[in-house]
């Protein structure tokens, strides 16, 4: 098996085998933190809507000159190119050349750049939290673009010069 693909073995295997603490939630929602939302962010951000990325929403997201918002179009670069596959929140820092920290507060500024002007709570992404054979982890984050929005990405990112 390729060396890449062991992480996302182990989780899976962990979920079939029962070894997580229950079925792991997978969700396009991040979560508010208290501590790092703004006002213009947490008092509307449960009432604000649930919807589908469409090709132009993914051109004005690849376009948008906000740096944390281009970390995630290097995410999604990265997502887009292995769609339906669980990939570590390590494998994507390693890959991004980034510390596990500085991704952090990308994606959480990103969620931050969602609510704010694309007026929904949910990422492109899908994440899980599952168990990871990462050294000095139990579990990590793992994420996830369907091959539909994989296709519309693709083509938003076809269409730029």
């Amino acid at each position: 098996m390729p060396s890449q693909y062991v992480t996302q073995v182990y989780a899976y295997l962990a979920e079939l085998t029962g070894a997580t603490a229950g079925t792991p939630r997978v969700s396009t929602v991040p979560s508010v933190d208290s501590a790092t939302s703004s006002a213009a962010d947490s008092p509307d951000s449960d009432t604000l809507p649930v919807v589908g990325w469409t090709v132009e929403d993914f051109r004005r997201l690849a376009i948008e000159p906000l740096g944390s918002v281009q970390t995630v179009v290097r995410v999604l670069d990265f997502l887009a190119k292995q769609p339906d596959t669980r990939v570590s929140y390590t494998s994507i820092a390693n890959h991004l050349g980034m510390e596990k920290k500085s991704l952090q507060g990308n994606l959480s500024a990103f969620t931050r750049a969602v609510r704010k002007h694309y007026k929904r709570r949910n990422w492109p992404m899908t994440w899980v939290e599952a168990l990871t054979s990462e050294p000095g982890l139990k579990s990590e984050f793992f994420y996830t673009m369907n091959a539909s929005a994989a296709e519309r990405w693709t083509r938003a990112r076809a269409t730029q010069g």
